[in-house]
């Protein structure tokens, strides 16, 4: 053993009886002389000799090569690679060694010298291996995991066998919408010249479309790193299947592959909907993006899809410099510039909705026809971030907060309700933390919050979310519990959800306070209305009922939904006059 490195019991020793240079030794990950437990039943223990490099460890199916040295409690030295100067390699899990080799392999690191200490239970049991082995023997292993070939079942059954050749940079792989860039050749087993090789510079397709070249190649591309190396086998089902390939390739061959991921350029939904999607071109190593209010200057191409003219283009002489979020430019730039990082470049597809809709546009090289997508090759070249509320001091933070909620009542009035919604919640966000606001600051915010939770309420209801409009209407309630503004739509809020006492209670409440209110005097009405049909629908479902199990007619089923028709009626016509009884009032 390297002289360099000290065992657990020597670090014990050195400690003192404190042990307090003991328990920081074993505090590292992978301190030599640390002990770990491999087994729940301490049938598998390692004790790290030498620390391995990164953090990845080798799993079921790799192949991996190791040095060793086996002896038994004793010292006494049964078997050893070393003395034959030939690693021994092996496919872990799979049962080719004991067990106590596949746990205990399964948890070192590349380069890493430990010492496996295995009961009998995970080595040779009871019967032993004569003659060097006796039965219920303990062993020893000092073990060197040089390095292993990663092996997977990459498609989970069977179809593709990966192999990696070479590792990867980074930790990144590429996502389903990701237009990858591979260089391969496609060889039958069993024969030596490829039938198929690309260019050097490799073949770019989309991981989530049609299968390129055949299915294999999709499926391996999407487990690996850049510029990772890997060789497959591949089963006919992701090859070319009982069909073949012409005269290149017979039905159900096995192929081998050697692929190399090259590259890939991210694709990535810039709106929920997929209405505007952003595929980066060029990537930077920063990380910082624009937010709401940023100061950015890019440069661009933009034309008309799918084979329309250029129609605008700023360059590096005359670039374009405009704020997020203020509406300078079209609604699909404005959002995919704020996914950009600086020296990005990205082409980014938008659609109508977001562009210039049915109206189309003049712009300054060409028209944009009305319906029309357009396609951005655009560089962000660099931005001013805006402050976050919380960079902001106390002034900053109402100032940003009041011009957020005149953005909502703008969006409001122009219809765009969802907008508005947003504009309302970044108003409150900024203002949300005031416990640095003086006394006028604080009425100050709690002004805003109340237009903002009023607004909120009425735009909910016009998207059609009661449960939300009614949250905000009560927000308002909560220290105004008079409100008339906040009552109606609370009350509109609980109409719409069939809660017809809640209702009742919100409009008699603002009937108290303005007892000529004509706005409450209309929703009373709607509510008897609506609660005169609900009932006249209950009456219906019981008289089917009753219909139902009366087989068509028992007396007895008869004389008991006449009994009930008349009150039911009663109680309808009360409904629509409006006479039912007022429900108990709170005093504002």
């Amino acid at each position: 053993m390297d002289e360099h490195f000290k065992t657990a019991t020597e670090l014990m020793a050195e400690a003192g009886s404190d042990g307090e240079e003991f328990e920081e030794a074993m505090s590292e990950p992978d301190a030599p002389g640390k002990v770990v437990k491999i087994t729940e039943d301490g049938g598998v223990t390692k004790e790290i000799v030498k620390p391995g490099s990164g953090w990845e460890e080798p799993e079921k199916g790799d192949k991996v090569r190791v040095h060793y040295v086996g002896t038994l409690t004793d010292g006494t030295k049964f078997d050893s690679s070393r003395d034959r100067d030939e690693p021994f390699e092996f496919t872990l899990g799979q049962g080719q060694v004991i067990k106590g080799w596949d746990l205990g392999v399964a948890k070192m690191k590349k380069g890493e010298v430990s010492k496996l200490t295995i009961i009998a239970d995970y080595g040779y049991g009871e019967s032993g291996s004569p003659p060097k082995i006796p039965g219920g023997a303990t062993l020893v292993f000092e073990v060197e995991l040089i390095d292993w070939k990663s092996v997977k079942d990459i498609a989970g059954d069977g179809g593709v066998i990966k192999t990696i050749v070479k590792e990867g940079s980074g930790w990144a792989k590429p996502q389903s919408q990701d237009e990858v860039c591979v260089r391969f050749s496609a060889r039958v087993q069993g024969t030596a010249e490829p039938f198929y090789t690309t260019a050097e510079q490799g073949e770019e397709f989309t991981l989530a479309g049609p299968a390129h070249f055949c299915r294999a190649i999709s499926t391996a591309a999407a487990t690996m790193k850049k510029e990772e190396e890997v060789k497959l086998v591949v089963k006919p089902e992701y090859g070319f299947g009982a069909e073949g390939r012409g005269s290149e390739v017979p039905p159900n061959a096995t192929l081998e592959i050697d692929m190399a991921l090259l590259g890939w350029k991210k694709v990535e939904k810039v709106t929920m909907d997929g209405a505007v999607m952003k595929k980066t071109l060029v990537d930077t190593e920063e990380w910082k993006k624009p937010n709401e209010g940023s100061q950015v200057t890019v440069t661009y191409t933009a034309r008309v899809l799918p084979d329309g003219p250029v129609f605008d283009q700023k360059s590096e002489e005359e670039p374009l410099q405009f704020t997020t979020d203020e509406g300078q430019v079209i609604e699909g730039l404005d959002l995919a510039v704020m996914k950009m990082k600086e020296g990005e470049r990205a082409l980014v597809t938008i659609a109508p909705q977001y562009a210039w809709g049915e109206q189309g546009s003049q712009q300054p090289l060409a028209s944009v026809p009305a319906g029309a997508t357009v396609v951005y090759d655009i560089t962000l070249k660099s931005f001013v971030k805006a402050k976050d509320s919380w960079e902001m001091d106390t002034a900053e933070k109402l100032a940003a907060a009041a011009t957020q909620k005149d953005k909502g009542n703008a969006a409001f009035k122009a219809g765009q309700y969802a907008k508005a919604v947003q504009r309302y919640d970044k108003a409150m966000q900024a203002i949300e933390y005031d416990e640095q606001f003086s006394a006028d600051e604080k009425k100050a915010a709690r002004d805003i919050k109340k237009s903002c939770n009023l607004n909120l309420a009425a735009a909910h209801l016009k998207l059609g979310n009661p449960a939300e409009a009614r949250k905000a209407a009560d927000k308002v309630l909560e220290r105004d519990g008079g409100n008339l503004k906040a009552l109606y739509r609370r009350a509109q809020a609980y109409l719409a959800t069939a809660d017809y006492l809640e209702a009742e209670q919100d409009i008699r409440k603002g009937l108290f306070e303005d007892p000529n209110s004509t706005d409450f005097k209309l929703l009373l009405k709607k509510l008897k209305a609506a609660e005169a049909a609900a009932v006249k629908k209950e009456r219906g479902l019981f008289a089917g009922m009753m219909k139902g199990l009366s087989g068509g007619g028992s007396k007895a089923a008869k004389a008991a939904a006449d009994e009930a028709a008349p009150a039911a009626g009663a109680e309808e016509n009360a409904a629509a006059n409006g006479d039912a009884a007022p429900a108990p009032m709170e005093q504002a």
